[in-house]
């Protein structure tokens, strides 16, 4: 039987997919961040979930039983395998979108009751999934009871006993089901080689999950550089300064050789003449 798992890539906490382009993202991809060092501007985009995965796992029966059980063949590897499965659901980046369930029956005994046999299969899985994992897709059921030209594949490629009278019943268009299964038994080691290889694999039920995975896609550009705005200059005549004189109101401009004790000199001077004035102006006017 198909037994298939899927396993995600995890990133972190999200399930994902990683690749490197420099082709423009696709035109649903979500810019997710985007960082720049130099001239190279790197930026990460998220591509919503494409559907087309699958994922299956089988649960054999016993003979006639619809119930699982756990240390039945490898029931124990496929229940694991599922749970893991169905932990990395928990992703944010993953998303089911359907989920099948299908029981079967192997075709010997009678066809009524193998159908009833399968169906009941089916609905066992469906409980154990939904009670264990409470799935929020709605789960569809199906049943099949295998006819005995099924069984043509694994008879081709075994060794069992009078391999081309068994090939020639399980092919013939003949014969009813139940006619087949009477000209089979009546092969002794055959039929025993059928019971315990054959027709033990074909009594299961699968679940199968559809689902897709968010993608992440990493993409470089260059760009080009910027440089920062010079800032502006002034000129100025060559060998001067500018004073600004507060007691005169003036503005002078002197030469920047000068030595500045003459300056303060001459602002003293300055300073003197005013206040000899204003006295004057004060001893006229009493």
């Amino acid at each position: 039987m198909k037994k298939i798992l899927l396993s995600i890539v995890a990133l972190g906490a999200t399930a994902a997919v990683a690749a490197q382009s420099n082709q423009a993202p696709a035109a649903n991809a979500i810019l997710v961040s985007q960082t720049r060092e130099g001239n190279t501007v790197t930026s990460r985009y998220k591509i919503p979930h494409n559907n087309g995965r699958q994922a299956e796992f089988d649960v054999h029966y016993a003979i006639n039983k619809a119930n699982i059980t756990p240390d039945y063949s490898d029931n124990s590897q496929q229940i694991s395998e599922l749970k893991d499965f169905m932990d990395q659901t928990k992703d944010s980046t993953m998303h089911i979108s359907t989920i099948h369930i299908v029981g079967y029956a192997s075709p010997d005994g009678n066809t009524t009751q193998n159908d009833s046999l399968a169906s009941h299969r089916a609905q066992s899985l469906y409980q154990y999934a939904v009670n264990t994992y409470h799935p929020a897709q709605k789960i569809d059921t199906q049943y099949k009871t295998f006819r005995w030209s099924d069984c043509i594949p694994s008879v081709e490629n075994s060794a069992i006993p009078q391999k081309e009278q068994v090939l020639a019943v399980l092919k013939s268009t003949l014969h009813s089901e139940a006619q087949k299964e009477a000209a089979l038994r009546k092969m002794p080691d055959a039929w025993r080689c059928l019971t315990m290889k054959v027709l033990p694999k074909m009594r299961y039920a699968d679940i199968e999950f559809d689902y897709g995975v968010d993608e992440f896609v990493t993409r470089t550009t260059t760009v080009a550089s910027t440089e920062p705005a010079k800032p502006a200059q002034t000129t100025q005549p060559k060998n001067e300064e500018v004073i600004v004189e507060e007691e005169m109101g003036i503005i002078i401009a002197t030469p920047t050789h000068e030595k500045a004790e003459e300056r303060r000199e001459d602002r003293k001077t300055r300073k003197e003449n005013k206040k000899s004035e204003k006295e004057v102006v004060e001893v006229l006017y009493w």
